[in-house]
């Protein structure tokens, strides 16, 4: 088969030349692909681990997680919330809007 050139070394070193450059790019491609999904990972992991809280590790401590802070704050509303209801059961009807 007669390449573009005529000349058998320089078809070859042309052919062997794209797909050199070919896989090059795939090659790119494919680490770029990769850095963006191990990107997204660390991200899901973070909130993950945001929303689940993580256990005490050397030198780091505990953080809890999402539910057991919601857990404190609805516990402060309750207690915030019977403590006005004491108050209201104290003042004298004629003084309550």
């Amino acid at each position: 088969m007669e390449g573009a050139t005529g000349v058998g070394p320089v078809d070859s070193l042309v052919a062997w030349s794209v797909g050199a450059v070919a896989v090059a790019g795939l090659g790119t491609l494919l680490w770029r692909v990769l850095r963006a999904v191990l990107r997204i990972a660390d991200r899901v992991d973070q909130a993950w681990e945001d929303w689940a809280g993580s256990p005490e590790r050397p030198g780091v401590p505990a953080r809890p997680g999402v539910m057991h802070r919601l857990g404190i704050h609805d516990q402060r509303l309750d207690d915030h919330e019977l403590r006005i209801t004491r108050v209201e059961t104290r003042l004298p009807d004629d003084t309550l809007p």
